[in-house]
């Protein structure tokens, strides 16, 4: 079976019940070959490398990799492999840390937590899904207007952020924001149409993370807040109130999620 995307795990921790964990945090200098330096080292003395992140440092002059390494079938001490790697003329500065129990090691040595350079947090869905769960049982209907208005104000300043940075044609500057929000694990998007005229959008989103977690299991749609993002982005895209539906939604058995957004002065 081959999958249509790779799955991206956030470089937060590592766990092996038998292995000898450390993490690395490497600085060194941005330059074509400065990481290949490193891995020969690493591949020598038979380090296995678990998991990492690479990333390039504002200024662009250097870079950091982060690594969590297992040393069990290595015949080095990790301080004589950082005393090694300090010694390449690439490299800038090394840390390491230890497991904070045995066979478990999470990542002490990097923060705060950037994406697309904006301070982020990581959150499981699951999360998501009891707080809006306790949002239902507590306000009722009135959680769908809370999460939709929320929603809206967080796609009126992304779009607007978007405009400002790249300075892209409508339906350009909504592939954007829709491909940020595959990136960031929301869900995977499709624009089945778009129309300016008629300021009306059809979107579909596979596995949108705000109703994966009801699959099947509700009598009704359960997107609140990506339906309010959307509608914010598309009222900003369009100058005009958009209000936006869930025709279709996983948390009913339908196969995707699906959007249309329309003038709010049609729909009554």
């Amino acid at each position: 079976m081959i999958c249509k995307n790779y799955r991206k795990d956030i470089f937060c921790s590592a766990y092996s019940e038998d292995g000898e964990l450390f993490q690395l945090a490497i600085k060194l200098k941005n330059a074509p070959g400065s990481v290949a330096e490193i891995a020969n080292i690493l591949c020598s003395k038979h380090v296995n490398i678990l998991h990492g992140f690479h990333t390039v440092c504002p200024g662009r002059e250097e870079a950091v990799w982060g690594l969590f390494i297992d040393l069990k079938e290595s015949n080095t001490k990790i301080e004589n492999l950082v005393k090694e790697i300090e010694g390449l003329e690439s490299t800038i500065e090394v840390k390491f840390s230890r497991p904070i129990i045995d066979g478990l090691i999470v990542d002490n040595l990097h923060f705060p937590m950037m994406v697309m350079g904006e301070r982020s947090i990581v959150m499981r869905i699951d999360t998501f899904a009891e707080s809006f769960n306790r949002l239902y049982e507590k306000f009722g209907s009135g959680a769908y207007f809370i999460l939709y208005e929320m929603g809206r104000a967080a796609g009126k300043r992304r779009i607007k952020k978007i405009n400002e940075k790249y300075c892209l044609d409508k339906i350009t500057a909504l592939k954007v924001i829709l491909a940020e929000r595959a990136a960031k694990g929301w869900g995977i998007s499709e624009i089945e149409s778009f129309n300016e005229e008629k300021k009306e959008s059809t979107i579909t989103i596979r596995e949108l993370f705000e109703c994966m977690p009801f699959q099947g299991r509700s009598k009704r749609s359960k997107s609140h807040f990506f339906r309010g993002y959307l509608a914010g982005v598309l009222s900003q895209l369009f100058g005009n109130p958009t209000l936006v539906i869930e025709a279709e939604c996983v948390a009913k058995g339908d196969p995707n999620c699906r959007f249309i957004g329309r003038p709010q002065s049609e729909i009554k």
